[in-house]
């Protein structure tokens, strides 16, 4: 019988098989296959030595979405200090599984939002699971796997230009509604919206109309914890970082107050005191 520890491992991994996909850059459509069927294949794969025989998730070099060196090397450190090879693989193919498979663009912002000019403000669109979109609170944590090797860093190609992308398109999103939770890929990208086919099904009040821009806003549910993700990402990686461009050069500081003024917003009971709904 497996460990408990290792059974937990093994079950997270059966997981990921089912639950994870790549849509790759756009440079690499057509070379790359679809992460979801590519995953569920055994054969040709490199197998761990151990009992279980796992294979190796992770895509070829040219496929993956985003390569850090700080990643790598912490992959190769710890190759030799977990002795259990099945533990190990499951190790190498779910740490690296974010940039692997879901970072689907990388880039910068133009200029006053407008297409043209570009500016210095690193963007990035982090997708989750199957669906060609971007969670607030999901992409913040699928980032912040990656803290314990963070390093402060102005290459725009760096795991620090990542953090900063997440950062700065997060708020952007939260700046068009800081009631939404899923957000379709920013303009600059070049990356086509994606349908959401229950948008008929959610009945949506903001801002005194009905629904939301599905071409900005893929899904739209109040979840508090989506707003204090971002909060959290930006706290850690300035602490590890210690750098204040992010917060001080764009409007990170214009998004905080829209965030408090909507959880102050939030806070007003459904009801009236005559039984009413609030509309307010």
């Amino acid at each position: 019988m497996l460990p408990l520890p290792l059974c937990l491992l093994f079950v997270l991994w059966r997981g990921l098989l089912s639950s994870v996909h790549s849509l790759p850059v756009p440079i690499l459509e057509q070379q790359c296959p679809h992460y979801t069927q590519w995953a569920r294949q055994r054969d040709g794969k490199e197998l761990s030595q151990g009992r279980y025989q796992l294979p190796l998730q992770r895509p070829s070099e040219e496929c993956r979405t985003f390569y850090s060196q700080e990643v790598e090397d912490t992959i190769e450190r710890l190759r030799p200090k977990i002795h259990d090879p099945d533990l190990f693989r499951l190790f190498e193919n779910a740490f690296p599984n974010t940039l692997d498979t879901a970072v689907k663009w990388k880039g910068f912002s133009w200029k006053d939002e407008q297409e043209g000019e570009f500016t210095d403000e690193d963007l990035a669109f982090v997708i989750t699971g199957d669906i060609n979109a971007m969670w607030l609170r999901d992409s913040a944590n699928q980032i912040l796997s990656y803290l314990p090797v963070l390093q402060a860093s102005e290459d725009p190609n760096s795991l620090a230009a990542l953090f900063r992308g997440v950062i700065n398109v997060q708020s952007r999103y939260i700046r068009i509604t800081p009631y939404c939770h899923a957000f379709q890929p920013p303009p600059e990208s070049g990356v086509d919206a994606e349908f959401n086919g229950a948008y008929a099904m959610n009945t949506v009040h903001m801002f005194g109309k009905l629904g939301y821009d599905q071409a900005k806003t893929f899904d739209c549910k109040w979840e508090l914890d989506s707003l204090a993700s971002f909060l959290q990402i930006s706290s850690d990686y300035y602490n590890v970082t210690g750098d204040i461009g992010p917060f001080a050069k764009y409007q990170w500081v214009e998004t905080v107050e829209v965030i408090l003024a909507a959880a102050e917003a939030m806070r007003t009971a459904t009801y009236t005191p005559d039984g009413m709904r609030n509309r307010v």
